[in-house]
């Protein structure tokens, strides 16, 4: 069983009375885990991040790391350090003095201070660099040095707050490989916060899907994206059709449920759906296909069709008025506006969402 590194248990924080940030949230971290808080801007990462900083205190609730309660601890008293998006620099030093100042405030010997950030130069690919100021340093570069500076302390977990917002998406992809390495090679626990799905898809063990305060959903990348448990995952994770319709019989595992005047199939896994009951489907877009010769499926009409990024992405009106996106690869598919279609989709690629005993906010091991 893997070692827990760091536990947040029921935290409470409001900024005013009518302005509740974070809801009893719960979260346990592994030793050495890479996990990304993911959520729209205003869901409560960032304040969450704060709180395991210390730079924030909870109305409610305990941080505990390693198994010792350090809610009351300063920030200078956990082992503890973050990495944000400005890089925050200090613009009159050079690189090996801004790597080396938190050991220098540590009184370390100045022959370690120079060994360690050595080391540090080394593992973030920038020997040489030491006397250059950061005004001398490509974006990428300084977010090297941050990172550096932040590692030189050997801390039990490193904050990242969207530490690559601002570089540009070709070396931003490029610093998500080189993160993910320094991580696994030093084997420290990261927390790291986004907006980016496909960042946090990309980097992650795991992601806690904030909304409102409340952590939505935590899983692997493919729980997230494959099995989402409620419609805001769905949709905010990749691209999904979100269709309402009522359960009808079930066989085995399938689930059929009647949907804009079709009777479709669903994978129920081991929900005990009764029937007439309102249910909620989420099918990714490029799940749902659609046929022009109109064979059996659901009947829908072409509203529009685009191209992004060597995917033709058409837009369908239902029977119901219900409209949904289907992608394909190609430039074309002959379709056009006003055509009748059929659309589509296997029953392991529609997931039952929004059900009762999935959208409770709680616990999260």
């Amino acid at each position: 069983m893997a070692e827990k590194c760091l536990e947040l248990k029921d935290i409470r924080k409001s900024f005013s009375k009518d302005e509740v940030v974070l809801k009893e949230i719960s979260l346990s971290i592994d030793k050495g885990e890479f996990i990304t808080l993911l959520g729209s801007s205003g869901c409560g990462k960032t304040t969450t991040l704060r709180i395991i900083a210390g730079l924030e205190a909870p109305d409610s609730g305990k941080v505990y790391l390693e198994g010792k309660d350090v809610t009351a601890l300063a920030p200078e008293a956990r082992d503890v350090n973050t990495v944000f998006q400005n890089y925050a620099l200090f613009p009159h030093m050079t690189v090996a003095d801004n790597i080396g100042y938190g050991l220098k405030l540590k009184k370390i010997p100045k022959a370690e201070i120079k060994k360690r950030v050595s080391e540090m130069l080394e593992l973030v690919q920038l020997p040489g660099y030491e006397k250059r100021k950061p005004s001398e340093l490509s974006g990428g570069q300084r977010q090297r040095v941050a990172i550096a500076r932040s590692l030189v302390n050997n801390p039990k977990v490193l904050l990242l707050d969207e530490p690559l917002g601002a570089l540009d998406l070709q070396l931003r992809r490029a610093m998500q490989l080189e993160l993910k390495r320094l991580q696994k090679k030093l084997g420290i626990t990261f927390i790291y916060i986004t907006h980016d799905q496909e960042e946090a898809i990309n980097m992650s063990d795991r992601i806690a899907v904030m909304n409102h305060g409340t952590f939505e959903q935590i899983g692997t990348p493919d729980e997230i994206y494959n099995h989402p448990k409620t419609s805001y995952v769905a949709t905010f994770v990749g691209n999904a059709n979100i269709l309402k319709g009522t359960a009808q019989e079930s066989e085995g595992e399938i689930l059929k449920v009647s949907l804009a005047g079709e009777k479709v199939s669903v994978a129920s896994e081991s929900h005990k759906i009764t029937p007439g009951s309102p249910v909620t489907l989420a099918v990714r877009s490029e799940n749902l296909i659609f046929d022009e010769n109109c064979q059996s499926g659901l009947e829908a009409t072409v509203v529009e069709k685009s191209f992004a990024g060597g995917l033709l992405r058409v837009v369908l009106k239902l029977s119901d008025g219900t409209e949904v996106v289907a992608n394909r690869h190609g430039i074309d598919a002959g379709v056009q506006p006003g055509q009748k279609v059929t659309c589509h989709f296997d029953a392991e690629n529609a997931v039952l969402v929004d059900l009762p005993s999935e959208t409770e906010s709680g616990a999260a091991v």
